[in-house]
C-alpha cells in the first residue's frame, strides 16, 4: 500500500520556487499591517513591540532594510568579523563538541560518568573541579586526576576544566597528567579564570592574573590550540544580567587577559588563541544566537583596534546552557528549556555545548537525567543536523538586526567598564555588579507579577507532580581546602547566582510542608461558561502558590446552595469568580451568604473599577492580572494559616 499523493500530481525537482508559490495569493506588507491594527482595536502600535532585557526593540516584522542600513557587515563564514563563525565550513561528523559536565565528587566515580558519557556519544568532556568535593570531583593530586581520567582516550576526548578559584591548581595537575599519559591530547581547556574567580568569590589575590599568564606562557607547545584562559560571562548571566552585560563582561575580561598575555611577551594571535569565550544561553532561541554571533562580531572590533590581522580576529566560543532558567518544580519542562537553549547555541555558532540534566536544580543527575541532556544535543546535531549549515541564522532579518543590535549595546557596557580602569577594577568598585542588580529587579519584577511566566511554576503549576529520580549524594574519600588567592587580597561583592523560578517555589515549599494542603473554595457565579475564564485565572494563581481549588469547575443554582456547599467543604477561604454582569447584580448578596456560612476571607477574582465600595460588601483581598502574584500568594497563606 502508498500513500501519499501520486507521482504525476507533483511538481518536477527542477520547478522554481516561484512557480510551487503561484497557488498563494501574493500578500504584502501594507495588507498585513491592516489585519495587525484591526487585531488591536484602537490600542497602540507599540502593543506588539516587545523589549529585551537591555531596552532592545523586538519589532512584529522585520524587513531586507533592517539590515541593508547597515551595509551588511557581518562577511563570510570564517572571515572577519566572524560574526557568521570562525570557520568557514563545519565538520561534517562532529559540527561542535558535546561537552557533557561531570561534577561527581570522587575521582573514582567521576570516571564511571566520565565514560558512560563518552559511550554515549558525548566528545568531549567539562570536569568540573572543587577540592571540597561540595559541588564538583575532588581532584588534589596527580593521582585523583589519573583516577578520574582513567580509560580516557584524552587524544580523541578534549578535556575541559570548570574549577573555579581552583582553577590554576586543577590546570597544573592536569596539564601534568596529560603531559606524561604517553599519547598526544587533543586540545584541552584548561580554562584558568582568575576574573571569573573574582566575580564568583568576590576575592582576587595581588599575584593571581600574572600566576594564570605564566600558566597560559608555559604549556602552548605542549598542548597546541588548548584554551589556556577561560573568559567566562557565566556569572553575569546567572547573577540575572542582561545580553549586553554578558557580552560586555565577556569582552572586558578577554581584554584584560589579552594585555596581559601580550605584556608577558605573547604575541597577538598568541594571544588571542589562548582565550575561549564561555557564555551561558537561556531559551530565547533568536536572541541567544544573536548574543553569540554578537560577542564574535565585537571582540573581532577589539582584536582590530588591538592591530591583530584580519585572520586573527577570531573568538573562540563555547556555551553552556542557563541555570538561572532551570526549576526545580515540574522539572520535565527543563528539557524544553535546554532544548531550545542547545538548539541556540548551535544555531549561533558555538564549537561546544554543555547541557544542564534536567535535575539541575534538585541535586545530583541519574544516568537517566544524564542520558537526556546528552541525547538532546545528538538529537539536534545528528536528527535535526543543525550543524550541517553554517550559520544557520544567516540572512534572517531579525536575527541580524538583533545581532547588530547587541553588539552595540556590549560595546557601549564594555566601554563604561574600560572606563573604570577594566574589568578587575569595575568589579572591585562595584558599580557592575550595581548595574546588574538593576537589570535582575526589573526582570525579578516581571516575573513577579506574571508578565513573564515560567511554565510549571508562574503557570500551569502541577500540584500532584512526580519528580524524577536524583542520584545519591555523595562524599569523596579525601578532602582539599579552598585555595587562598595569591599575594595581598583584594576583595568585592560576589555576583550571587539566581535562580527565576524560586521565589515561587519557596512558597510552594511552604504550602508542601503543611499537614494538609491548604486549599481555597471556589463561590461560582452562574453558569460555567460565564465564570471560567475567572475560574481558571484564580486556580492557576493558587497553585503557584501551593494552594488547591475546591469546586472550580461547580455551578451552583442559588446563593444558598452556594452557601451550603462552601459549609460542607469545611473551608475558611473562599473566592468569588463569574462576570461583571453577575457582580453588579449578585456579588453582595453572593458574599453576605459566604460570611454568614463561616467564611473567614473573601477573595474578589478580578480587579474592580471601586475597590473600596467592593471591600464594603465584604471581601477582604483582590486578585487580577499585572498584579504582584507573590504577594498576593503571601497574603493568602497567612489568611490560610500557613506556617513557614
Amino acid at each position: 500500500m502508498t500513500t501519499g499523493p501520486a507521482p504525476h500530481l507533483l511538481p518536477p525537482m527542477n520547478t522554481p520556487l516561484t512557480a510551487l508559490a503561484a497557488d498563494f495569493p501574493e500578500v504584502d506588507e501594507a495588507r498585513w499591517r491592516a489585519l495587525a491594527e484591526k487585531a488591536l482595536a484602537g490600542a497602540p502600535w507599540d502593543r506588539l513591540v516587545k523589549r529585551t532585557a537591555d531596552d532592545l526593540r523586538i519589532q512584529p516584522v522585520y524587513r531586507e532594510t533592517d539590515i541593508a542600513a547597515a551595509g551588511e557587515p557581518f562577511g563570510a563564514p570564517g572571515q572577519a568579523p566572524f560574526a557568521r563563525g570562525r570557520t568557514a565550513t563545519r565538520d561534517a561528523f562532529l559540527p561542535w563538541h558535546i561537552r557533557q559536565a561531570v561534577a561527581h565528587a570522587d575521582p573514582a566515580g567521576a570516571n564511571a560518568e566520565i565514560l558512560d558519557e563518552l559511550r554515549g556519544g558525548a566528545s568531549s568532556i567539562e570536569l568540573v573541579v572543587d577540592p571540597t568535593g561540595a559541588s564538583g570531583v575532588a581532584l588534589l593530586e596527580t593521582r585523583d586526576v589519573a583516577r578520574a581520567l582513567d580509560g580516557l582516550l584524552v587524544d580523541l576526548a578534549p578535556v575541559s576544566l570548570d574549577a573555579g578559584a581552583y582553577g590554576l591548581r586543577a590546570a597544573e595537575l592536569v596539564a601534568d597528567y596529560l603531559r606524561d599519559a604517553g599519547q598526544a591530547a587533543a586540545p584541552p581547556a584548561f580554562n584558568v579564570d582568575p576574573i571569573g574567580a573574582l566575580m564568583t568569590t568576590g576575592r582576587i589575590g595581588a599575584d593571581d592574573l600574572a600566576a594564570a599568564v605564566a600558566f597560559a606562557r608555559a604549556w602552548p607547545d605542549t598542548f597546541p590550540g588548548a584554551a589556556m584562559l577561560r573568559a567566562d560571562a557565566r556569572p553575569v548571566h546567572e547573577a540575572g544580567g542582561s545580553e549586553a552585560q554578558e557580552i560586555a563582561a565577556a569582552l572586558a575580561t578577554g581584554v584584560a587577559y589579552l594585555r596581559a598575555l601580550t605584556a608577558a611577551g605573547a604575541a597577538l594571535d598568541e594571544a588571542n588563541a589562548a582565550i575561549s569565550f564561555t557564555l551561558a544561553v537561556g531559551p530565547d532561541v533568536l536572541v541567544e544566537a544573536a548574543k553569540l554571533r554578537a560577542l564574535r562580531l565585537a571582540w573581532a572590533r577589539v582584536m582590530e583596534a588591538a592591530g591583530a590581522a584580519p585572520a586573527d580576529r577570531a573568538a573562540r566560543v563555547v556555551a553552556t546552557t542557563s541555570r538561572r532558567m532551570m526549576t526545580r518544580r515540574d522539572p520535565w519542562s527543563n528539557i524544553l528549556r535546554t532544548t531550545a537553549a542547545a538548539f541556540a547555541a548551535a544555531v549561533g555558532g558555538a564549537e561546544a555545548i554543555t547541557v544542564r540534566p534536567l535535575t539541575d536544580a534538585l541535586g545530583p543527575p541519574s544516568p537517566f537525567a544524564r542520558r537526556i541532556a546528552r541525547n538532546t544535543q545528538i538529537i539536534l546535531m545528528e536528527e535535526s543536523r543543525l550543524g550541517h549549515v553554517v550559520d544557520p541564522a544567516g540572512g534572517a532579518w531579525f536575527v541580524e538586526a538583533m545581532t547588530r543590535d547587541l553588539a552595540e549595546a556590549a560595546w557601549k557596557e564594555f566601554q563604561g567598564i574600560e572606563a573604570q580602569g577594566g574589568i578587575i577594577e569595575a568589579l572591585l568598585g562595584g558599580a557592575l555588579q550595581s548595574e546588574i542588580e538593576i537589570v535582575r529587579t526589573r526582570r525579578e519584577k516581571a516575573i513577579a507579577t506574571r508578565r513573564e511566566t515560567i511554565t510549571g511554576v508562574t503557570d500551569f503549576p502541577l500540584l500532584d507532580e512526580r519528580a524524577p529520580p536524583l542520584a545519591p549524594a555523595v562524599a569523596p574519600a579525601r578532602r582539599g581546602e579552598a585555595p587562598a588567592p595569591r599575594g595581598a587580597v583584594t576583595t568585592a561583592k560576589a555576583l550571587a547566582p539566581i535562580r527565576w523560578a524560586a521565589p515561587f517555589e519557596a512558597l510552594r515549599d511552604v504550602a508542601d510542608a503543611q499537614a494538609k494542603r491548604p486549599a481555597v473554595f471556589f463561590a461560582n457565579l452562574g453558569p460555567l461558561a460565564e465564570f471560567s475564564a475567572r475560574s481558571n485565572f484564580a486556580q492557576n494563581l493558587f497553585a503557584a502558590g501551593g494552594v488547591a481549588a475546591f469546586g472550580a469547575d461547580t455551578p451552583y443554582a442559588d446563593h444558598a446552595a452556594l452557601a451550603a456547599a462552601f459549609k460542607a467543604s469545611g473551608l475558611t477561604v473562599a473566592v468569588l469568580t463569574g462576570s461583571d454582569t453577575r457582580y453588579a447584580a449578585e456579588s453582595l448578596e453572593a458574599a453576605t451568604a459566604l460570611k454568614a456560612a463561616g467564611c473567614t476571607w473573601l477573595i474578589h477574582a478580578g480587579k474592580p473599577a471601586d475597590e473600596a465600595a467592593v471591600r464594603a460588601k465584604g471581601f477582604d483581598q483582590f486578585i487580577f492580572a499585572g498584579q504582584d502574584a507573590l504577594d498576593a500568594l503571601t497574603t493568602l497563606h497567612a489568611a490560610l494559616g500557613v506556617k513557614a
